[in-house]
């Protein structure tokens, strides 16, 4: 049998990380997930993510960060890397994806790599190079007012011309074989990426076949569910039950939120709607809405109330960009304080939120457990196992994720 190469991945956020992870696990690798690079990582694994936060900064940025990442995942052992994105493929017109794309092709020596943003489990699928987001195409779905990254077209080698310096060549997956990946090779000499077709797993299955082997690989989370061989090496989870607290912090302004938060109003949970002018202002702080947290007998759901208003307007305004870092630091103070206070369960919607969550409660490294929706795994700290974050990205999750969370031990 060959070698199982042990795998690295490097995501452009924090919830893109946990989701990665997530997908690693089910296919039973042990999994370590990294918030910030640690100086050192002895414990033993089979793949590790690294967690960045890279979607939405300057491109020269994005790039510093990830050969950060890359230099200590080689060190790690690691010899298999993975770029993972939004399976929207979040990013603006001049980057990240491609910049950091073309970044590691150089960087490890590459000629080429897959494109795979798709996640059939939540309905994001390619097909002829186009992106779909629950049977619409990916800029005429909600995406398209994302309050950081709106996007613009749905066609992927649209969208990567104007962030990157190679080819994107389409690959009919289906009909695809090793000969289809021979011929596609010996007539580029120049870097190329390739678009295969990705709708269900099968699809992911073969790509994994043909590809897997790959030094470099980009994509969603769906592909990573594949990749590794080896054998199982999860570890058992603590089914004890817990007698402590939640608390429920969303930054996310998602539409899948936003249901999400419905959900939760409707079967009786509780919830705090902040403003973020509020928290420029002084109006609101963390400790005065902590201490009415804490005095509730059931978990609070603590939401922006922009998540209920035109996205679009709210960009406009010249306090947005303050108001959404208020609003992160915000977050961050009340998990915590829900800490100090023995609360074990924190439940983060919003990848920019739990970057700032995790980032304040000084927490590097987590064993991955299983998973309450796709893509949304239980994370143990290696510093605090007995803590329990559950860190969703924005548009993933049931509309009942919530309540589920809520009561996982």
């Amino acid at each position: 049998m060959d070698k199982v190469k042990k795998i690295g991945v490097i995501a452009d956020d924090f919830t893109g990380a946990s989701d990665a992870a997530s997908f690693l696990s089910k296919s039973g690798a042990l999994v370590i997930m990294c918030s910030e690079i640690p100086k050192h990582l002895d414990e033993p694994c089979d793949a590790i993510v690294v967690a960045l936060k890279s979607r939405s900064v300057l491109p020269k940025e994005a790039v510093r960060q990830t050969k950060k990442a890359v230099d200590f995942l080689r060190q790690a052992g690691c010899e298999q890397f993975y770029f993972k994105y939004c399976s929207t493929f979040d990013s603006t017109p001049k980057g990240n994806i491609g910049v950091v794309l073309d970044f590691l092709l150089d960087y490890l020596g590459e000629n080429h790599c897959v494109l795979c943003p798709s996640l059939p489990v939540n309905g994001r699928i390619v097909q002829d190079g186009m992106l779909y987001v629950n049977g619409k195409k990916l800029s005429e779905s909600p995406m398209k007012d994302h309050p950081l990254n709106p996007m613009w077209d749905s066609f992927i080698p649209n969208l990567m011309k104007p962030q990157s310096n190679h080819e994107c060549c389409l690959f009919h997956t289906k009909e695809g074989d090793e000969h289809a990946v021979k011929s596609l090779m010996d007539n580029h000499q120049e870097k190329y990426y390739i678009v295969p077709d990705y709708i269900d797993d099968e699809d992911g299955k073969k790509i994994a076949a043909l590809f897997g082997e790959d030094n470099l690989l980009s994509g969603g989370s769906g592909l990573l569910q594949f990749l590794y061989k080896g054998d199982s090496h999860q570890k058992t989870e603590n089914t004890e039950k817990s007698n402590k607290r939640a608390i429920l912090l969303c930054g996310s302004c998602s539409q899948a939120t936003k249901g999400q938060i419905d959900c939760y109003k409707a079967s009786g949970g509780k919830v705090y709607a902040v403003n973020a002018e509020d928290l420029l202002s002084k109006k609101t702080s963390a400790e005065a809405v902590f201490d009415w947290v804490i005095q509730q007998e059931s978990p609070v759901l603590i939401y922006s109330d922009a998540v209920y208003k035109d996205m679009q307007q709210l960009r406009c305004r010249s306090s947005f960009e303050s108001s959404s870092k208020a609003l992160e630091k915000f977050m961050a103070a009340l998990s915590t304080y829900a800490v100090a206070a023995d609360f074990d369960r924190i439940i983060v919607a919003g990848g920019e939120t739990s970057g700032a969550v995790t980032k304040a409660l000084g927490f590097d490294s987590y064993y991955i457990g299983t998973s309450i929706d796709p893509g949304v795994p239980i994370l143990r700290p290696l510093q605090k196992q007995e803590l329990t974050l559950i860190l969703k990205s924005g548009n993933f999750g049931s509309t009942e994720f919530f309540e589920k969370a809520v009561l996982t031990v």
